[in-house]
C-alpha cells in the first residue's frame, strides 16, 4: 500500500524538512468527522486548527515568494548581495536534492555551485512563470541530468556502481538529523534511513527525482512538472509507479 511508503518515507524526510539550513516542507494535516456529520468537539477543533495551519503555511509561502521576487529584481540589475541571500535561503534544500540523486558530498557541493553560477547567469531571463524556488530545481534537474550522461559515457553506458552505494553516504551531511537522540532512537533511525537510501537508489533516476520532489521536496505536481518538463498526468503516473516500486524495495529491507 501506498500508505507503508508515505510512512517510512516521513521518518526520512522529516529531519530534511525539520532542519534550518535545508528548508521546511508543511503537510497537510486533516480532521475527521463522526458518522453522522457532525464532529466531536475535539475534531472540530482540530480541524479549526488545521485550517488555520494551512491558511498560514498559505500566507508563508507567498511571503516567502513574494521576498524572492524583490531580491531577483535586485540581482538582476547587478546587486550581488541580494543574489547572496537568494543563494543562503536556497542552497539547502538545492544541496538536499542533489546528494539524494547523486549519492556523492563531494559531487553535490560541485553540483550545487554550478546550478547557482547557471542561475545568477540565467537571472536577467528568468520570467516569474514559476516561483524561483522552481527554477533553482529545474537547473539542477538539467545539471544533475548532464552530469549522469557524462558518467555513462566515462563507464561506457553503465552507471557506476558508486551512485547506488548507501555506505558512502555521510552521517554527517547537511541531510543527517541535527536533533540530539538517544543511541537506540539514533541507531534505528540511521539504519532506517540506510533502507530507504539503498531502495531510492534502486529507483531509476526519473522515478528517483520524482519521488524527491514530492515526498523530500514537498513540490506539488504543477512544479514538478515544470522542474521536470513534463506533463502533470505523466507526474501522476511516474509517482505511482516510483511509489510502488519504492514500496517493494523497502519490504526487501525489512
Amino acid at each position: 500500500m501506498i500508505t507503508f511508503v508515505s510512512s517510512e518515507l516521513a521518518c526520512y524526510a522529516d529531519p530534511i524538512r525539520n532542519d534550518p539550513f535545508i528548508g521546511m516542507n508543511n503537510s497537510d494535516q486533516s480532521a475527521s468527522n463522526s458518522p453522522e456529520g457532525h464532529g466531536a468537539p475535539e475534531d472540530k477543533a482540530k480541524q479549526a486548527t488545521a485550517m488555520q495551519t494551512t491558511s498560514h503555511d498559505t500566507e508563508d509561502i507567498q511571503r516567502s515568494r513574494d521576498e524572492d521576487a524583490a531580491w531577483v529584481a535586485l540581482a538582476s540589475q547587478g546587486d550581488m548581495r541580494a543574489f547572496d541571500r537568494l543563494v543562503l535561503k536556497h542552497r539547502g534544500r538545492i544541496y538536499a536534492m542533489i546528494l539524494n540523486m547523486v549519492k556523492n558530498d563531494a559531487d553535490a557541493w560541485d553540483l550545487s555551485q554550478d546550478v547557482f553560477i547557471k542561475a545568477w547567469k540565467a537571472l536577467p531571463r528568468f520570467e516569474a512563470r514559476a516561483s524561483f524556488g522552481t527554477w533553482l530545481f529545474r537547473i539542477s534537474h538539467n545539471v544533475v541530468y548532464d552530469w549522469f550522461r557524462k558518467r555513462r559515457i566515462q563507464t561506457e553506458g553503465e552507471l557506476d556502481d558508486e551512485l547506488f552505494d548507501a555506505t558512502r553516504i555521510d552521517p554527517g551531511a547537511a541531510t543527517a538529523p541535527r536533533v540530539s537522540k538517544r543511541p537506540d532512537e539514533a541507531l534505528e533511525q540511521t539504519e532506517l534511513r540506510q533502507r530507504i537510501d539503498a531502495a531510492i537508489g534502486k529507483l531509476s533516476e526519473e522515478h528517483r527525482e520524482v519521488i524527491l520532489l514530492r515526498e523530500v521536496q514537498g513540490l506539488d505536481y504543477k512544479e514538478i512538472a515544470e522542474v521536470m518538463q513534463i506533463s502533470i498526468g505523466t507526474v501522476m503516473s511516474r509517482l505511482h509507479h516510483a511509489r510502488k516500486k519504492l514500496q517493494t524495495h523497502l519490504k526487501t529491507e525489512i
